[in-house]
């Protein structure tokens, strides 16, 4: 839960933030377009109800959304040039992130959590060690792929003591049905989609609690974040998004129309992901210590070259914005 700490810097920040004003009498000026990448998961739900409840319209922001099955697929779009800002996990946006020249940056947390990511298996594998001379799958270069790290480490597997095989999202359940796979490890709700399709071939084997904590994040160019025009819009964003986030935190009806009109999603999985959802607008000391486990993890795999401090991903204006600067300020380098 949103400390109260957090919650009174997002209403700070919107204070000393001034609004877009337009003088008495003068015509309306024209909505500015973002363009938001972005894909079929409550953990979004911030954004969700920012534009159900007509905040980025508040804003004057006309907002364009395009949906991708997940963050690691819109982020290859992204590369062309093409949308404002983009809705992923922390690993495929830090990964972006070394791959692309540094252009890229975190404008805020939408989400963390470890229940809503899964382990989905086939009924002949009941623990851990019966992976073993399996094949499992995820989208490579997800934050699938850090969980599988971490449960195979901990559980006592090295990586060759098992195949990974690279699937967008919403193939993994099918994958699994048919037998093509033996397990997958990706986040809701595609986690229980195939114990809807194939009820009584497979189980849930573990969620992510013990192993990682995920982060969802939007994110942005620096250069465009740099531009006049693009800073506008991007703190006008976030505005419009820590306001959804309020509106997510207590109007589960509301999330679940959303998830339902716009995506298909049910009820039931929908209020699972609602429920467990750390909605955190603030890089606090958790972030801090995820932060180093995962860039520590992406140095030894030969994803990051080096260490990397959180302050060089984040867009320091944004942060500002929000009210957190004293935060960043404490956070600890991660080779303290």
């Amino acid at each position: 839960m949103t400390t109260t700490l957090g919650r009174g810097a997002i209403w700070l920040g919107l204070l000393v933030v001034c609004a877009v004003s337009i003088a008495p009498g003068a015509p309306a000026r024209a909505a500015d377009k973002v363009t938001v990448f972005t894909g079929p998961t409550v953990l979004y739900d911030a954004v969700w109800m920012a534009d159900a409840k007509g905040f980025y319209k508040d804003e004057n922001l006309d907002v364009q959304f395009r949906l991708f099955p997940t963050g690691a697929t819109a982020l290859q779009t992204f590369k062309s040039g093409q949308g404002d800002i983009v809705l992923s996990g922390d690993l495929p946006g830090l990964i972006y992130w070394e791959n692309n020249n540094h252009d890229f940056r975190f404008i805020t947390i939408l989400e963390r959590d470890s229940k809503g990511y899964t382990v989905t298996a086939n009924n002949g594998i009941t623990k851990a060690g019966d992976l073993a001379g399996k094949t499992i799958a995820t989208k490579v270069g997800s934050n699938g792929s850090f969980f599988i790290s971490e449960y195979l480490r901990k559980n006592g597997l090295k990586p060759g003591d098992v195949t990974i095989k690279d699937l967008d999202a919403q193939l993994l359940p099918t994958a699994l049905c048919q037998g093509n796979i033996d397990a997958y490890f990706i986040w809701q709700p595609f986690g229980r989609r195939a114990l809807e399709i194939c009820p009584d071939k497979v189980h849930e084997l573990s969620s992510a609690e013990g192993y990682f904590s995920g982060y969802a994040y939007a994110g942005a160019r620096p250069g465009w974040l740099a531009s006049r025009e693009g800073h506008d819009i991007a703190i006008r964003f976030l505005r419009a998004t820590a306001k959804g986030a309020e509106v997510a935190r207590t109007d589960f009806p509301a999330v679940a129309q959303y998830a339902h009109e716009k995506y298909s999603i049910e009820e039931t999985p929908a209020r699972f992901q609602w429920e467990i959802n750390e909605r955190v607008e603030t890089f606090d000391a958790k972030f801090n210590a995820d932060f180093c486990l995962l860039t520590k993890w992406m140095v030894d795999q030969k994803l990051l070259k080096e260490q990397v401090r959180g302050e060089d991903v984040l867009w320091m204006d944004g942060v500002e914005a929000l009210g957190a600067p004293t935060l960043i300020k404490s956070l600890q380098p991660c080779d303290s």
